[in-house]
């Protein structure tokens, strides 16, 4: 009789355990969710987390609330969600950098594959290679004339040390094997004023910047970064197109959770997440902001970061790539 009841009791604690257990990710979310946002307000990526988090208010019946933490290239707010309780109410909105380009350039103080689980790809953010109008090349092969013709002679730019456009100019600049000197700039402005003057000879831009600079005649676009071309400028072919090789990495903005997030609860977050994709407002966003349309399954994203953060770590250590 003892070792019945004392079965009986095991049971009836396992089924206590199991049920107090499953209950937070059953009723989830059951308070306000905390959306970090590594970046200053105003910029693309603090727009797309407001009207991201007005929607999921709607489809997860939630408070959603939005908290810009920049400084140290994102790494703040990174280090935040990934240190914060994996039970889905501190989520991250962030782009590459913190991501799959730092961690091979400085000590982080978090492993951006283990402590922080990617979630949804929200936006694609191209990059295209861009002359000032005043460089005598129309197109990327004579770019690469005049390059060699000029080793030595030529800079090129960068919105910031570390950065996508650091990484793709080095890149093209050892290719080339042009000898050109990088000139990091705080932002894209204080970048495309020198490029527009001449004073710098190319750089890798997003292609909405380039776009916009373009239709005013100052710069000419030569080529894009990404495995296919760009819907907003058709006739301008990718790098590997033209035989250009590591180049077909293609920024992005996405949500992470920190690692460890119930699989339930990830689910349901990424479901309402796809379904705010696929809304016309979200889209007609995407396409005013000169980004890309996204769709990736958790596991397929997770797959796709770490073989990016290696695909980095491989051009940043062949370009000997480091913070100035």
């Amino acid at each position: 009789m003892t070792s019945r009841r004392a079965i009986a009791l095991l049971l009836l604690g396992s089924m206590f355990c199991a049920t107090s257990l499953a209950q937070p990710t059953s009723d989830y979310p059951n308070k306000p969710i905390r959306l970090i946002v590594p970046f200053p307000p105003g910029g693309a990526i603090d727009t797309m987390a407001r009207k991201v988090g007005d929607d999921l208010r709607k489809r997860l019946n939630a408070t959603i609330v939005i908290e810009n933490r920049p400084g140290a290239g994102t790494i703040l707010g990174s280090d935040l969600v990934a240190k914060s309780p994996a039970d889905g109410y501190t989520l991250l909105l962030n782009a590459p950098g913190g991501i799959e380009q730092l961690p091979w350039m400085q000590k982080m103080p978090y492993d951006s594959l283990k402590d922080l689980q990617p979630l949804s790809l929200a936006a694609l953010a191209p990059n295209a290679l861009i002359v000032p109008s005043t460089l005598p090349v129309k197109d990327y092969a004579e770019f690469v004339a005049y390059a060699k013709a000029h080793k030595g002679q030529m800079n090129f730019g960068s919105l910031g040390n570390g950065g996508t456009a650091h990484i793709f100019g080095a890149t093209l600049n050892g290719k080339l094997g042009t000898d050109a000197v990088h000139s990091a700039y705080k932002g894209d402005a204080p970048a495309m004023i020198d490029l527009v003057a001449g004073r710098l000879d190319y750089m890798f831009n997003n292609v909405v910047s380039a776009i916009n600079f373009a239709n005013r005649g100052s710069v000419r676009i030569l080529a894009v970064a990404g495995p296919k071309r760009i819907a907003a400028l058709k006739d301008v072919p990718t790098l590997g197109e033209l035989g250009v090789s590591d180049f077909d990495l293609v920024g992005w903005y996405a949500f992470f959770a920190p690692a460890g997030t119930p699989r339930p609860i990830l689910d349901k977050l990424h479901a309402a997440l796809r379904e705010t994709y696929q809304s016309k407002e979200f889209k007609d966003f995407l396409a005013a902001s000169g980004l890309g349309e996204a769709d990736a399954s958790i596991d397929h994203f997770t797959r796709q970061v770490a073989d990016e953060h290696a695909k980095w770590g491989r051009l940043i250590k062949a370009n000997d790539i480091r913070i100035e």
